[in-house]
C-alpha cells in the first residue's frame, strides 16, 4: 500500500515537505535539548557499536578483506589497524564488520540496525573533517532519529529483501550531510532524497546460504551514505520527494509517508525514538533469540551437558523459521540456524562466536535436534521473537521453556551489568581488557570533550588480550 499524494511517479508538495521536516529536524538536533534518557541510549548504543565493529575487524574473513583492499594511509580509523586510512576504505571496511557477528544493534519498532551503520559513516567522515565532539553526537542521534523515521514510513522491507543496508542508509547519509554541510537542511534534504532514489535493496537469502559476500550489504550502504552526503554538500541536486515518490512505493512493504513525521514536530524532534533501540545479546539472528535465551536459562536452571541429551525439539514462530538454516557450512548461516546455536549452547555451556566456527564438533548433537515452525507463537509479533526448547534428557526427565520476548528487548532491556559485560568481552578481544576499559571511557566522555582525537586513537591502539 502506498499514501503519499504522488502521481506518475512525481512528487507533491506535501512528499516534498516531508523531507524538509526531516532534513530541518537533523540539521538542527543538538546535544544540549536531548532528553536525558535518549543521550543514556546513545552513547549506550555507540559503545555497543564500536565494540562490534571492533570483535568483527578480528574475524578472518575481515583480515582477508583488508589485505585485500591494503588501504593506503590516511586520517580515518579502520578497526584492527593501528594506522588510518583514506576515509572510503575505512567506511568501506568498518561497515563490513557490522553483520560479521550478528550483533549489531536493532530497532524495536521496525526491523533494522540503525546505531552501528550510521556510526560506521560518521567516524570515519567525523576523523577526516576533524569535527568537534558534539557535532559528531549532533549528527549520531540525527541520523538515527531520521533512519527511525524512514523505517516507520515503509512500513517494513518485502520479504525478499534484507533489512540491513536498506532504510537506514538514508539516514545515515542525511547525517552524514549534516556533517560535512555544516548541517544546512538545504544539503540534508537532497542527502534524503539522493538516498532514497538510489534505492539499495540486496538479496535476504545470502545469510542463510553462507555466502560472505553479504558482508558487503552494510559495507556498500555505507559508502553509498558517505559518498551521497559529499555529493550534496558539494551542491549536487537530488529529486525533490524521491523518497515519497519512488523509494517508498517501489522498495517499501507498506509505505505511508506522514509516519515519518511521527514525533516531529515544526521541523524538530518532538520525541526520540533512539531510547527504543535495543541490544543483541547473543551472536545470532534476532528472530533466534527466544530460542537461545530458553536453551541458555534451561542449561542454567538444570546443568546438563551434551552427553546428558537424548533429543530437542525446537519451535519457533514463522518468521524465525523462514531464515532457519538446517544444515549451515560455515559460521555465518551458523548464525541463522536454530539447530546450530542450541548445540552450540549445549555444548560449550553458552553460546559465543567461538563454539559456531567449528561445526564438525556439533554435529553428532544438531543430528539429535528438530526444528519446526509453532503458530501459536505467531500471535506475539511483532515485538516477541516467541521460541520454545524442550528437551529430552537421557534419565527419562523432559524440561522445557518458552521465551516471547528476548533480553535486550524493550519488553525485556538489557541490564546495565549485560550491557558492558557484551562491550567489554568484544573489545577485550582486540584491545586487551585495559584498552577495553579506555575505549568505554572515552566514548562516555564524548560529551564533555572537544574532540573525537581521544577516541580514536584508543581504537588504534590494538593489543593482545
Amino acid at each position: 500500500m502506498v499514501s503519499d499524494g504522488s502521481t506518475n511517479g512525481g512528487p507533491t508538495e506535501a512528499s516534498a515537505d516531508v523531507v524538509g521536516q526531516l532534513a530541518r529536524a537533523v540539521a538542527t538536533t543538538s546535544w544540549d535539548t536531548v532528553p536525558a534518557a535518549a543521550q543514556v541510549s546513545a552513547l549506550d548504543l555507540l559503545l555497543d557499536s564500536v565494540a562490534v565493529m571492533a570483535a568483527g575487524s578480528a574475524h578472518p574473513d575481515m583480515r582477508a578483506l583488508r589485505g585485500s583492499v591494503a588501504p593506503a594511509a590516511g586520517p580515518s580509523t579502520v578497526f584492527g589497524e593501528s594506522r588510518g586510512a583514506g576515509v572510503q576504505d575505512a567506511v568501506l571496511l568498518n561497515g563490513a564488520t557490522i553483520s560479521v557477528l550478528q550483533r549489531q544493534d536493532g530497532y524495536s519498532r521496525m526491523k533494522g540496525h540503525p546505531a552501528i551503520q550510521v556510526a560506521a559513516v560518521l567516524l570515519g567522515l567525523g576523523e577526516e573533517r576533524q569535527v568537534g565532539a558534539r557535532e559528531f553526537l549532533n549528527a549520531f542521534v540525527g541520523g538515527y532519529e531520521l533512519a527511525a523515521r524512514i523505517g516507520l514510513g515503509i512500513g517494513g522491507v518485502p520479504g525478499h529483501l534484507h533489512d540491513i543496508g536498506n532504510w537506514v542508509t538514508v539516514g545515515a547519509a542525511g547525517a552524514a550531510t549534516s556533517l560535512v554541510s555544516g548541517a544546512d537542511d538545504r544539503a540534508v534534504a537532497a542527502g534524503i532524497d539522493g538516498a532514497a532514489s538510489l534505492g539499495l535493496h540486496f538479496d535476504r537469502w545470502t545469510t542463510t546460504s553462507g555466502a560472505t559476500l553479504h558482508h558487503l550489504y552494510p559495507a556498500t550502504a555505507c559508502t553509498t551514505a558517505l559518498n551521497v552526503a559529499r555529493g550534496a554538500a558539494a551542491g549536487l541536486t537530488a529529486r525533490r520527494g524521491a523518497l515519497s515518490s519512488f523509494y517508498g512505493p517501489f522498495l517499501a512493504e507498506d509505505f505511508h509517508a506522514e509516519a515519518m513525521l511521527d514525533g516531529v514536530a515544526d521541523g524538530t524532534w518532538a520525541s526520540y525514538e533512539i531510547v527504543n533501540g535495543y541490544f543483541k545479546l547473543h551472536p545470532s539472528c534476532a528472530h533466534l533469540h527466544g530460542v537461545n535465551d530458553a536453551v541458555s536459562a534451561l542449561l542454567a536452571e538444570e546443568r546438563f551437558g551434551e552427553d546428558d541429551v537424548r533429543r530437542v525439539d525446537v519451535r519457533i514462530f514463522d518468521e524465525g523459521m523462514a531464515i532457519d538454516c538446517a544444515e549451515p557450512k560455515n559460521d555465518l548461516d551458523a548464525r541463522f540456524s536454530a539447530r546450530a546455536t542450541v548445540a552450540a549452547a549445549i555444548r560449550f555451556g553458552a553460546l559465543d562466536d567461538e563454539g559456531l566456527l567449528d561445526l564438525g564438533t556439533l554435529r553428532p548433537l544438531m543430528d539429535r535436534i528438530s526444528v519446526s515452525h509453532d503458530p501459536e507463537l505467531d500471535v506475539h509479533k511483532p515485538t516477541g521473537r516467541a521460541g520454545t526448547v524442550r528437551v529430552e534428557l537421557g534419565n527419562g526427565r523432559v524440561v522445557s521453556r518458552t521465551v516471547i520476548h528476548p533480553r535486550g528487548t524493550p519488553e525485556v532491556p538489557v541490564t546495565d551489568e549485560e550491557r558492558l559485560a557484551k562491550a567489554t568481552s568484544l573489545l577485550s578481544r582486540v584491545y586487551g581488557a585495559a584498552g577495553a576499559e579506555r575505549v568505554r571511557e572515552e566514548i562516555y566522555a564524548l560529551p564533555r570533550t572537544k574532540s573525537l582525537h581521544a577516541l580514536t586513537e584508543s581504537l588504534r591502539t590494538t593489543q593482545t588480550p
